[in-house]
């Protein structure tokens, strides 16, 4: 009982104090990788990925990172250690949303590595590339949405980007505002992208 008061107390909190550090804007998917605009790439088009993949993460996901990072510091100079919301802190783990779309996209690609950019991707004997570009929106207070957006780019052996398939999950911040629900968030949009791989990528 003492947690759940001591839940719903940080949540009053945070409802008092507003959002805290504000998302910083995500930038096009390819920005710092590669000379083209990833809005002109065709969506959902049927391709044949040659073996091994390399996988990019975007620049976005570094975004949330570093965002999810600042706002804990942000909390944790206003809340008192003992009603931290440890629930709401492992929800959002930025850790936890790369690694599901990771994962997901092993099951697909056992072989597949993460690397840096095209150039390691290229002199690793990639013939083939996947940058994955995360946005993830938190909902803020009770009533508010969340939302995940993924995602996937897939390049050829000429590191063409030839076809992009993308994934939604989004949920309402229940009241009290406990957690953002970032998790199941995610795995909605994880969800919709595995499907889709499967009818558009071999």
């Amino acid at each position: 009982m003492q947690k759940i008061i001591a839940l719903c107390f940080t949540a009053l909190i945070l409802a008092g104090c507003g959002s805290g550090p504000p998302l910083p804007p995500y930038n096009d998917a390819f920005k710092g990788l590669y000379n083209q605009s990833g809005t002109a790439v065709p969506a959902d088009v049927a391709i044949q990925i040659q073996r091994p993949v390399g996988v990019i993460l975007s620049d976005n996901v570094e975004t949330y990172i570093a965002w999810v990072k600042k706002s804990n510091e942000y909390w944790g100079t206003i809340i008192p250690a003992s009603l931290t919301n440890d629930v709401a802190l492992a929800d959002a783990n930025p850790n936890y949303v790369a690694a599901q779309f990771l994962d997901m996209l092993k099951r697909h690609f056992p072989e597949a590595q993460v690397v840096r950019d095209f150039n390691e991707a290229v002199g690793s004997g990639k013939k083939a590339v996947c940058l994955v570009d995360i946005r993830t929106v938190p909902g803020g207070t009770s009533g508010h949405t969340t939302t995940v957006d993924a995602t996937l780019y897939f390049f050829n052996a000429r590191m063409d980007p030839v076809s992009k398939i993308s994934g939604h999950g989004e949920a309402v911040v229940p009241y009290p505002a406990t957690t953002e629900r970032i998790q199941p968030t995610t795995d909605a949009a994880v969800q919709q992208l595995d499907a889709k791989l499967s009818a558009f990528v071999h």
